[in-house]
């Protein structure tokens, strides 16, 4: 029993002594946690802006489904360190350039080619709700994640398999794809993919975001390859760097 109340004595004279180190740990802890939350919620809201200024008209829930985005990046680390902070210029905004292009119809269906961490197809995908997205990549730790960030942010119209571009059977009305190659190898492995019927006013083919000089890339296909300059859509510095909108008809 004495052992008992000295035990006790010493855990109570321990606390007393700590205490006035034990409070301001707990509220310094609390003023960092409160600093942290604040500083990413800001850090979303500007985040949002530059979505919101090229994208008014979005709803509620695809700005919700946007804005989660750069959480679960974040955590799910697929993005170089150095260019997390761009996430939504250079991810999400440049994925969104498609949109730019054409107001895909209700139920098309598109087949993002490479899609490494979901660009362009999950932007697009929450853009476009009633369309069919899916995600292909030889890489499975990538296509893991694109299924991860699907189902964190609900996203019902999509879906991502770990698949080789030559093994991909399915029939299309658009391929859309950020630079996974050179354009003529990208052409041949995807033209079994594309359906013969039409439904959108542009005519089913590939879409392709491309930086760069293309002159050399593109002489196979310069009679009917269509490029247009993201500065056209975005006047951000970023996208007059050479980043550019190819479409070619399949």
């Amino acid at each position: 029993a004495r052992h008992l109340n000295k035990g006790s004595f010493s855990t109570s004279f321990l606390f007393y002594l700590y205490k006035p180190r034990l409070e301001s740990f707990f509220i310094e802890t609390t003023c960092f946690l409160s600093f942290f939350s604040n500083f990413a919620t800001t850090i979303t809201e500007d985040n949002m802006d530059i979505i919101n200024k090229y994208f008014p008209n979005l709803t509620d829930r695809q700005k919700e489904q946007i804005a989660q985005l750069d959480a679960l990046y974040r955590e799910i680390n697929v993005i170089s360190r150095k260019d997390i902070d761009n996430l939504y210029e250079h991810h999400v905004l440049h994925s969104m350039a498609i949109a730019k292009a054409i107001n895909f119809k209700d139920r098309t269906e598109i087949l993002d080619f490479g899609c490494g961490g979901g660009f362009p197809g999950i932007p697009l995908a929450i853009l476009f709700p009633e369309c069919r997205f899916k995600l292909i990549d030889g890489t499975g730790k990538k296509i893991r994640v694109c299924n991860e960030v699907a189902e964190a942010i609900g996203l019902k119209n999509l879906k991502a398999e770990h698949l080789r571009g030559e093994e991909e059977k399915g029939k299309y009305d658009f391929v859309v794809s950020r630079a996974v190659m050179q354009l003529p190898d990208l052409m041949k492995i995807i033209k079994k993919n594309f359906k013969k019927t039409q439904q959108n006013a542009l005519p089913n083919g590939l879409l392709c975001l491309k930086g760069g000089n293309l002159n050399e890339e593109l002489k196979s296909y310069s009679r009917v390859a269509e490029i247009t300059p993201l500065s056209t859509f975005f006047d951000e510095e970023w996208f007059a760097q050479d980043k550019q909108l190819v479409y070619v008809p399949c």
